[in-house]
């Protein structure tokens, strides 16, 4: 299960990197609940409700937060964080109440923007969340870590949750048993993704993002996936993305060919495979301007739009009935 869901994770990894986009789409940020629990913060909270039609992706969030930050407004940049993480789960609101009135909460804020100023990050990993206000961990104080940065150092905040916890441990690559860290094991993980940001030639925030998408389709939970249109795509990317799809069904097949098109490969442009799994014979067409066609054991057409939502791995394995 390791080498094939570490195959899987360097699959998602080209894939994005031929998409270009990150792969966490956006969420509903529901403001009006936020603006009933923090009547004081109405006007602010608004302005970002009108700014961003009550959605909120990576971009959105880091921008909000540097310019409340650059507003010397520390209680705002960490607010827009916590929106962005609880989402539309209506606990959001009074939990960052209890940390925000804690007496300790802006102190621990300053201290810890001081030291990633400075890019020390294991010292801020201590001040928020090792001795920081009560309620606030890991996962949560570890996002806060992550947008309150502006670091481009080969290590840099990183967000650790559950299910990157969940995933790691899958990969082998476990730095700890529980979602809650040592400062220790924090620095083992982001010394550890930078590692892979090396290997994979991508930045170290994208091996964080896209560890987090490989949890959720590995669990079948695509709530944060980005959805992506084939169509939307240049004729150079929708190549590349066949030319991989192709490439990874064959790898699940004994005495697999693959022909691209104007090389005996199929009516459109695009990839043809074939070969045997499980002693069944299959036959595969991976088109550039027709979605994917399983021509054999039987016929079975997909847009791409919906194998991309599912991710090219996970679509293989479905085809290929493979586990």
């Amino acid at each position: 299960m390791t080498e094939a869901l570490r195959s899987d994770f360097e699959c998602l990894i080209e894939e994005q990197s031929i998409i270009g986009q990150s792969p966490q789409g956006k969420e509903f940020a529901d403001f009006d609940r936020w603006i009933r629990e923090f009547s004081e913060y109405q006007e602010v909270v608004s302005q970002w409700k009108r700014e961003t039609l009550n959605f909120l992706d990576r971009e959105a969030v880091r921008r909000i937060c540097q310019r409340c930050i650059s507003e010397s407004d520390l209680k705002g940049a960490f607010m827009i964080v916590m929106i962005w993480g609880y989402s539309g789960d209506a606990r959001g609101p009074v939990r960052t109440r209890q940390i925000i009135e804690q007496a300790n909460f802006l102190k621990s804020l300053e201290v810890t923007y001081e030291f990633l100023s400075k890019n020390q990050i294991q010292e801020a990993y201590e001040s928020l969340i090792v001795n920081g206000p009560k309620f606030l961990s890991t996962s949560f104080g570890s996002k806060i870590l992550y947008f309150f940065s502006t670091s481009n150092a080969d290590i840099q905040p990183l967000i650790f949750d559950r299910r990157i916890l969940l995933i790691l441990d899958n990969l082998g690559l476990a730095v700890g048993k529980s979602p809650v860290l040592t400062s220790k094991q924090y620095m083992d993980y982001l010394r550890m993704a930078s590692e892979l940001a090396k290997n994979y030639s991508i930045s170290i925030d994208q091996v964080e993002e896209n560890l987090f998408i490989l949890s959720g389709l590995n669990s079948g939970n695509y709530s944060w996936k980005r959805k992506v249109s084939f169509e939307s795509f240049n004729a150079e990317q929708r190549d590349k993305l066949a030319a991989l799809l192709a490439k990874k069904f064959a790898s699940y097949a004994t005495n697999s060919n693959i022909l691209q098109n104007g090389n005996g490969g199929g009516q459109y442009g695009g990839y043809v495979v074939t070969g045997e799994i499980g002693s069944v014979e299959y036959e595969l067409h991976a088109s550039t301007s027709n979605g994917v066609n399983l021509i054999k054991p039987e016929f079975v057409r997909f847009d791409w739009d919906s194998v991309l939502f599912r991710g090219i791995a996970q679509s293989i394995r479905d085809l290929a009935a493979t586990n």
